[in-house]
């Protein structure tokens, strides 16, 4: 993890393949829907910028064609 956050100040993310960075985004994704449901802490503002948040949701509802109102059903589903 040090390695990846020392990456963000030296321009070394920004060299990243296109598909390396998509795919270590899903295996994170996935990693951690599964730790949410299984009870882990939620993010919090340390864990990401609002930016990086706000990039992230909306690229994975553009990838299943679902719109904000489909994240509201979502949201709503529960506090995590």
């Amino acid at each position: 993890m040090r390695e990846v956050d020392a990456g963000l100040g030296d321009g070394a993310i920004a060299a990243l393949d296109p598909g390396t960075a998509r795919a270590l985004a899903s295996v994170a994704a996935r990693t951690y829907a599964v730790a949410a449901e299984e009870g882990a802490r939620p993010l919090s503002g340390e864990d990401l910028t609002p930016t990086d948040a706000v990039v992230l949701a909306t690229a994975a509802l553009r990838a299943h064609d679902l719109n904000p109102f489909d994240l509201a059903l979502w949201f709503s589903r529960s506090d995590r």
